[in-house]
């Protein structure tokens, strides 16, 4: 059930992993330091220049990083000859001024989300990597975790029926509105009510146009008509659970805390037939009068989950993916290392800078297998899911920043 989508498919061979491509890193930042730990699980990847705005930066970390070359500027790295593709972990009002440049160097593309500030960046963006013939993929990794691709395979196999519902919440609107088109498509821009904090224009930003980020808090509803489904998402500002709740007509599917980057998942699905004694006839629970309900009782809670409102689900199933180690949990802790069967892998690097990080290998793999097999996007999240949320953030960005406290 977790198969990567890009394998389960038939696009692409588990083999692509050893596909060599050499990394060039935009942004001598933590979020880079964890994407080049993680490259070395993929036997094809090597990283060969890093750039930074300051020499001195980017020399002690290439130095910090075993990376060969460091630049003091973007430009020269996006046409070293010796990079093939470009990850970009620059300020969020930056990537589409990268991107353009990586382009336009003929080099293949990944970005850190947001992606871009607004769906016109998105949109040029795009159609320069269609034009330039470049591979070009918003690096939205959560959609790559072992779980997530387990819950959407039983999605596709119809396990918890329609979606009707999904619940999400995170304080960074990208991660929190993805849930949205994984469960409902990208096809149909939904109705969109958004509520909370006035949006001001980013004033160090030429044009001045609002952040993908957001401000806090804040919520919105999508209703995507043609599916018949709705989305309930929130942007809150101070203690949340952040699960992500798939309702269907049969079952519901929990990505688990973390969810933006989950290791777990629970598949709640089907409903139990109702016991009756052998040999008797089911007499269907009625509504009295007299004496209220009245008929063969029906269960109201099971051993699994107690007391639903809708009665029962026939299976609770609750599955586990653990990070290979080394897991981080928290910021700070040591690069680490870990043995993989076959040898001995002594992360090169800065310290961790967040939990679960180490899971950017999944999305790491997934980018050598597709582009083995020529691809210019991995499945798993697409460039139109990636402008369908642009879209959506545009919207919510313009109403709060119209009606909002």
């Amino acid at each position: 059930m977790s198969t990567p989508l890009d394998v389960r498919m038939g696009l692409t061979d588990p083999s692509g992993v050893h596909f060599p491509l050499r990394w060039g890193i935009i942004s001598a930042s933590a979020i880079a330091s964890d994407w080049i730990k993680s490259l070395q699980d993929v036997p094809g990847a090597t990283v060969t220049a890093v750039a930074a705005r300051d020499k001195s930066r980017a020399e002690v970390y290439a130095e910090a990083h075993g990376i060969p070359t460091a630049y003091d500027d973007y430009e020269k790295l996006c046409n070293d000859p010796n990079v093939d593709i470009v990850y970009i972990a620059s300020k969020t009002w930056d990537h589409f001024a990268h991107m353009m440049m990586a382009i336009k160097a003929k080099k293949h593309v990944l970005c850190e989300k947001p992606f871009t500030d607004t769906s016109e960046q998105a949109h040029q963006v795009y159609k320069a990597a269609d034009a330039a013939g470049v591979f070009c993929q918003e690096g939205m990794w959560t959609r790559f975790f072992p779980a997530v691709e387990h819950a959407r395979a039983a999605i596709d196999s119809g396990m918890i029926g329609d979606i009707v519902l999904v619940q999400n919440d995170y304080s960074d609107r990208v991660y929190a509105l993805n849930p949205a088109p994984f469960a409902f498509g990208s096809d149909e821009l939904p109705v969109i009510a958004a509520a909370g904090r006035k949006m001001r224009p980013q004033k160090h930003v030429p044009g001045q146009p609002f952040s993908a980020h957001g401000s806090t808090p804040s919520g919105v509803v999508l209703q995507y008509t043609n599916r018949k489904g709705i989305a309930m998402i929130t942007f809150p500002a101070g203690r949340f659970r952040e699960e992500t709740q798939y309702v269907g007509t049969k079952g519901r599917i929990t990505l688990e805390a973390p969810s933006h980057h989950p290791s777990a998942l629970t598949i709640r699905a089907g409903r139990p037939g109702v016991k009756v004694a052998p040999g008797k006839q089911y007499n269907p629970m009625k509504l009295d009068p007299k004496e209220g309900f009245t008929g063969d009782w029906e269960p109201t809670h099971g051993q699994d989950d107690q007391n639903p409102s809708n009665g029962p689900f026939m299976t609770v199933n609750r599955f586990e993916y653990p990070l290979p180690t080394p897991a981080p949990i928290s910021r700070g802790q040591p690069a680490g290392h870990r043995w993989t069967g076959e040898k001995l892998i002594a992360y090169k690097g800065w310290t961790w800078s967040g939990g679960n990080q180490h899971g950017f290998m999944y999305q790491a793999q997934a980018v050598h297998r597709c582009m083995a097999a020529g691809l210019k996007e991995c499945p798993q999240f697409t460039r139109q899911e990636s402008l369908h949320v642009c879209e959506i953030i545009d919207e919510i960005n313009r109403q709060c920043a119209e009606k909002g406290f």
